[in-house]
């Protein structure tokens, strides 16, 4: 199903333009999804970019808050980009490996698994 509306695809090409700058010339393919609907696509916006500067907590924190969200509910998209964007802010492997720590604890293992599955961490050699 796709929006036919020209009038909302064109409200939602500007909105995702923006986004697409707001996030450093790229969107994900849920953003272009998000784009039959023009109004949402302007919510995610705002909500992006009200979340994206740095206020009371430094962005490295604020991704790895939003890393464990995306961990605990299991969306490895979320997971995923905030963990990479949280390591381009500063967070170190032994913060990610904390993190995962904290979601199994709280979550159980039926959480840890698809974390474990889903994460950019490398195995270690036995060797």
């Amino acid at each position: 199903m796709k929006q036919t509306d020209q009038e909302k695809l064109a409200l939602s090409r500007e909105v995702l333009l923006k986004l697409k700058e707001a996030r450093g010339g790229s969107l994900l393919d849920s953003h272009l999804k998000m784009g039959n609907d023009p109004y949402l696509a302007k919510m995610f916006l705002d909500s992006y970019e009200n979340n994206k500067a740095d206020s009371t907590i430094p962005r490295k924190y604020k991704e790895l808050m939003v890393m464990a969200v995306g961990m605990a509910t299991g969306t490895a998209t979320t997971m995923n980009v905030h963990a990479g964007l949280a390591v381009k802010n500063g967070a170190t492997v032994d913060e990610i490996c904390e993190v995962i720590r904290m979601i199994f604890f709280t979550c159980g293992v039926t959480k840890l698994l698809p974390i474990l599955e889903q994460l950019d961490l490398e195995a270690i050699d036995l060797e």
